[in-house]
Parts: C-alpha cells; structure tokens; sequence
C-alpha cells in the first residue's frame, strides 16, 4: 500500500476566536498543523505530505513541515485557494503518484487521529477504491424553521456524521476532481465535494465508523475538549 496525504490548513478558523489562524493554534507546545499532519503519516504506507496552508503561512509551515521528522518521506508547503474543495485540488495537483496510489485528505482540525482508525479506513479504500471516517447519527435530530422554532424530528436512520481521513484511489479522485470542475464552470459545481464527486463518477463510498475520538476543532468548546483528551499519557 502506498499513499499520499493531503492536510488541508488554510482555512482561517474565524469561530476558535484565537488571534491566530486554527492551522497555528497550538497543543502542549505543537500547532494543529503539525500535530494532524503527524497523525495522518503514521501509517508505514505513507509515501509524503502535502500540506495546504493560507498564503500568509507558507514561511512558517516549512518549520511546521520541518518539526514532524518526516525522514525519507517526501514534503511540499503548498498554497491553498478560497474554497476547501480548491484548496484539496491544489494540493492533489503537487502530488507525484500513480494511478493505484491512495490519496487520504485529513483536515488540520482533527488533531487526535489514531494510527488503528488510519490503517483501517487505508485498507479499505485499498480494497474498494473509497473509504472515509464516519460516525453513525446517536442524537435525536430536530428540523427548525427560519426563526429556529421546531418544525419536525429527523429519522437519524442510516445519517452519519463524516470525519477525516477521506482516502481514494489516485486516479479515481482525479476523475471525481475533473468532473467537479466542469460543474463548476457549468455554474452546477457549488456542493460538490469529494465525496459528492465520487458518487457523480459512479464509485461508491465506504463508510468506516472511526473506533476512537477524532473530533474537528471549530469552536473554543471543541479545543479544550482536545487538549483535555492530549492531557492523558499515551494520547
């Protein structure tokens, strides 16, 4: 097995209300940049990071690149766009891969991926050419109106809450890429993601319910949640 990682860190991560992009928050001394980009390498099929970062933090992702001690893997500091979907093609456009090479995308805001989830959810996009981290739907779901009065419950049957890692076969997400592209410049490409463009080229998704906690850090809440969960030895 081999694949490429794709850290996507660009974005500016208003809603932490840090005076810092989320990408330079730091953890115990670590940016989530570093720290989630270690976490997606940890897999002994890694064959290089791509990390995708805001153009203001370029200089300073080389150290961030640098403090990882990646060793023989291949690296590269890349300029992400206005859109995470733009920022993902970018970064899929620096890889040097081959058509049955994995591509796993990981957001720099889930910093606590385990090495057990990763391998998992990379054997299967090996074995089926799509797989991402999920988590099933456990509470109960509740559709409001404009003004945020109920209006109905949501069946939560069969709703999962996606996660990262999203691994693909390389030349599958380069066709998913290419088609969501076009529908851009049909004016018809706004929702598409990866995931979305796997399915309008026809290849399923598998769904890999992650084993441990890999929460996304949006909200001041989020953060202390994780720097509570790195607290503990072993984490």
């Amino acid at each position: 097995m081999r694949y490429w990682s794709i850290v996507v860190a660009a974005g500016d991560g208003t809603r932490l209300g840090q005076p810092v992009r989320k990408a330079a928050v730091q953890i115990s001394g670590q940016t989530l940049a570093t720290i989630s980009s270690r976490a997606s390498c940890q897999h002994v099929g890694c064959e290089g990071l791509i990390l995708v970062v805001h153009s203001d933090d370029v200089e300073i992702a080389a150290n961030w690149v640098h403090s990882i001690e990646l060793g023989d893997l291949s690296s590269k500091v890349v300029v992400g766009g206005s859109s995470r979907r733009e920022s993902v093609r970018r970064g899929f456009e620096a890889i040097d891969a081959a058509g049955d090479d994995l591509v796993a995308i990981h957001d720099a805001a889930r910093p606590l991926l385990h090495p057990d989830d990763l391998g998992r959810v990379l054997e299967e996009a090996e074995r089926s050419g799509a797989a991402i981290l999920a988590s099933p739907v456990t509470d109960t779901l509740h559709r409001g109106d404009g003004n945020a009065r109920w209006n109905e419950i949501v069946d939560r049957e069969n709703l999962w809450q996606a996660q990262t890692p999203q691994v693909f076969r390389h030349e599958l997400l380069k066709s998913a890429l290419a088609h969501a592209a076009l529908a851009e410049g049909d004016g018809d490409g706004a929702g598409t993601d990866e995931v979305e463009g796997m399915a309008h080229i026809g290849q399923p998704v598998q769904m890999l319910e992650s084993l441990h906690p890999n929460p996304k850090i949006t909200t001041p809440a989020d953060l202390h949640f994780v720097e509570f969960m790195t607290s503990f030895p072993g984490r």
